[in-house]
């Protein structure tokens, strides 16, 4: 979204929702609230199909917008298979303004809060939103809900009112795949602990080392999952499907994906890589360099911490979509980014640098790489990092080197499989079970 559209739908849209749940919920127009949402989904719905009428007929499936999540959504907006409809945050966050009070939201903090009087609170939601989603239901614009994480507080209402009325409810694991340290800390969080249960019928995880995490944290047992793939997956097959267009000789792009975070563990690394980077852009004149960064915080930073900031080659965005850049992927540098597991699929130079911090942030299990895996370049010295960066660079034969297979190996617990189909996939699944 835009920052102006992000300014009328938080600031102005949303002080006018507030109003009007507040009034619906305190006084229980349920008659209301199902009118608002009757049309907000057929209006969307109805936009879909003059957009491109194979959409007409098929099955209305209900999402909420998270950012953690979007990547997929987006893709799932794009199946042909069912109609996907994404309640937007102004929404959603509104209504569960209004639904709980401040004492139990938050994504942890709501399923810790058991107390009589917060069941109460739940429970009363629960109630509210049952006959809205069932007249909802009867009239084909909800047939089934797909919600990214199990544990996401604004969707917990509809799933329970969902599953009393037999209507499927889907859960993704937006955040399926972690490093041994985050997923350590994962499944250890507090609400999982308590083996909290969850509303769902379905739990669709991207490969085995996420049923197995689902199955840790107490989420589900593996009999309620089913292992999909990410559809965010199909826009890094596109990714390296458009790379081959074009001779190695001929891309341009060298890539870093920053890891300027905290939670990396390894800023010292980080300098050491952020200063040979630009190095080697001023060295090497005829390609391009870009850093691609996650937000706009991300990019100032390391602006301020550039040395010289007239380098016409290198670039600093965190605006760019992968898809962009494409077809002149040469190379790409990171340390632990999901993107840089995705593109194991492809047979591109990988390279992830690893020395002093960043060495012991591998120890620690803070990362997804490992020393075994043959399929990817490690730089385990900052004095080698630029001649081996500049070694691929010259190669016009890497992309030969084929490692596919060596990386098909590791990835495979990680992701079921990047093939471009994704998405189908999981609504297929979503359809199988209405």
């Amino acid at each position: 979204m835009n920052k102006i559209t992000l300014i009328i739908e938080h600031k102005l849209v949303r002080k006018i929702l507030y109003l009007f749940f507040f009034v619906v919920y305190k006084f229980n127009l349920v008659n209301v609230f199902y009118y608002f949402f009757f049309i907000y989904i057929s209006l969307n719905v109805k936009l879909k199909i003059l957009s491109d009428k194979e959409y007409r007929g098929k099955p209305v499936v209900v999402t909420f917008w998270r950012e953690s999540f979007l990547k997929d959504q987006k893709n799932l907006y794009s199946s042909k298979k069912i109609n996907l409809i994404i309640i937007k945050p102004y929404i959603w966050a509104t209504y569960t303004e209004i639904f709980y009070p401040k004492e139990i939201r938050g994504q942890i903090l709501f399923h810790l809060s058991n107390d009589v009087e917060s069941l109460r609170t739940k429970q009363k939601a629960i109630d509210f939103v049952s006959p809205v989603l069932n007249k909802l239901h009867k009239k084909n614009l909800i047939d089934a809900f797909i919600f990214g994480n199990v544990d996401y507080m604004e969707h917990q209402s509809w799933a329970h009112a969902a599953l009393s009325l037999k209507i499927p409810a889907v859960v993704m694991l937006c955040e399926g795949y972690f490093t041994k340290y985050w997923y350590s800390k994962f499944i250890n969080q507090d609400h999982f602990s308590l083996k909290t249960k969850f509303p769902f019928t379905k739990v669709f995880v991207p490969g085995s080392s996420a049923s197995n995490l689902a199955v840790d944290a107490n989420i589900c047992s593996y009999e309620d999952i089913i292992v999909t793939g990410y559809p965010r997956t199909d826009s890094t097959y596109k990714i390296v499907s458009d790379s081959l267009v074009k001779n190695f000789s001929e891309k341009k792009i060298i890539l870093l994906i920053a890891f300027n975070e905290p939670n990396y563990l390894c800023d010292n690394m980080w300098n050491d890589v952020l200063l040979e980077f630009t190095d080697l852009a001023k060295n090497n004149p005829n390609e391009s360099f870009l850093i691609k960064t996650k937000r706009e915080s991300l990019t100032r930073n390391i602006v301020g911490d550039l040395k010289e900031n007239n380098i016409e080659n290198l670039i600093i965005r965190d605006d760019l979509t992968m898809e962009e850049i494409s077809k002149n992927l040469k190379l790409v540098i990171s340390f632990t980014s999901t993107f840089l597991l995705e593109m194991m699929c492809s047979d591109l130079p990988l390279v992830v640098p690893l020395w002093e911090d960043g060495f012991k942030s591998y120890e620690s299990g803070a990362t997804f790489f490992d020393l075994k895996n043959s399929g990817i370049q490690y730089v385990e010295s900052k004095d080698e990092f630029a001649s081996i960066i500049n070694a691929i660079i010259l190669n016009k034969n890497n992309e030969s080197d084929n490692k596919r297979e060596l990386r098909d190996i590791y990835l495979a617990p990680y992701l079921h499989k990047i093939d471009g189909m994704r998405t189908d996939a999981v609504a297929d699944e979503i359809i199988k079970l209405m």
